[in-house]
């Protein structure tokens, strides 16, 4: 299992990074790899920062190969999704931010639950004084709602099966997506992007032996300066969230075509017509009949670049028949359905 380890950074150079790197260093089963996404406003040399400097040569030391990245500025969730897309080769990725702490057997427990039916697995994610789980917290997404998360709590026994996880999991990659639609915030994205696995009939895997410790303070890639306000980003995530989650309860099968013709002629004889099924198209002449709905409507459940046959192809070096790209495609967003 090759394993990609990666960070997103901002402000914390000085104060919890380091603390993240050597515990990154400390594990019992090692990553292959570590990244670390810089969002400071000026990038910066790592090899000039004293600190930084003797735990980069641990990890080469250790066998982990590092790599200091410039981070997109545009939010969390395009560096998440830089590192889900497999650009340097690996099957799965673990995520830590650069204000967590993880037990040295951390990464350990969590591959030991990653069997071929798991899509990404969690442990707990502990703030100073732990607390203990209220009985009535249980990893079900209705969680969201109330504002609680089963990994916030200590607790014990088998690992449990859970609809989404939170801040830090290891994930198979490029098996789904980031909504990049969401704001620098990236407020429910965590959630979005590992129920999508559930959604895919993978399962989610929520292990008490998995323990980081959590050092909220200063700094974090989610505060530069911001054109809006926060409550303005949580309004606008929150509701792509409920846009989203709705649209998949429908259990409906949708097809986004921002194509030309050609393209609307090559899908109807990809993909067999759907009377239950929506499609949002720019040619619904072509569509009498059918439940057709604007690209714009259609922007509000889903981020329309996972619809984009050209860009699948392109990341995914598909050299064949784009016909065939389309039902490779389509059948894979819609395996949930």
């Amino acid at each position: 299992m090759k394993i990609l380890a990666y960070v997103n950074t901002y402000g914390r150079t000085a104060t919890t990074l380091p603390l993240t790197i050597l515990s990154i260093l400390n594990q019992t089963h090692k990553p292959d790899a570590l990244v670390i996404y810089d969002e400071n406003k000026e990038l910066l040399d790592p090899l000039k920062n004293e600190t930084l400097k003797y735990l980069l040569d641990l990890l080469m030391e250790k066998g982990i190969q590092w790599y200091w990245n410039a981070g997109e500025r545009k939010g969390a969730h395009f560096n998440h999704e830089n590192a889900n897309m497999n650009t340097l080769g690996f099957e799965y990725a673990w995520f830590l931010d650069d204000d967590q702490v993880a037990e040295p057997t951390c990464l350990e427990e969590l591959v030991k639950e990653m069997t071929p039916d798991v899509g990404a697995v969690g442990g707990l994610i502990l703030n100073t004084p732990t607390k203990q789980k209220p009985p009535y917290v249980n990893g079900k997404l209705d969680d969201v709602w109330i504002g609680e998360n089963i990994a916030w709590y200590k607790w014990e026994g088998k690992p449990k099966e859970v609809e989404h996880l939170y801040s830090s999991f290891l994930y198979r990659c490029n098996i789904v997506h980031h909504d990049l639609r969401l704001s620098k915030k990236v407020f429910r994205g965590e959630t979005m992007f590992t129920h999508s696995f559930y959604l895919k009939g993978y399962k989610l895997i929520c292990t008490p032996k998995s323990v980081i410790y959590h050092f909220e303070g200063t700094g974090g890639c989610r505060t530069p300066e911001q054109e809006v306000s926060n409550q303005e980003m949580y309004n606008h995530d929150n509701f792509l969230f409920q846009e989203w989650l709705k649209f998949k309860k429908t259990g409906k099968k949708l097809y986004v075509l921002s194509g030309g013709l050609g393209d609307h002629y090559m899908f109807k004889q990809a993909i067999p017509m759907d009377k239950e099924a929506t499609y949002a198209v720019c040619y619904p002449d072509l569509f009498k009949g059918y439940n057709v709905i604007s690209i714009a409507q259609a922007e509000q459940m889903v981020d329309r670049k996972d619809y984009d046959v050209y860009s699948w192809a392109t990341k995914n070096n598909f050299k064949g028949h784009f016909i065939e790209a389309i039902r490779i495609l389509y059948n894979n967003l819609n395996k949930h359905i």
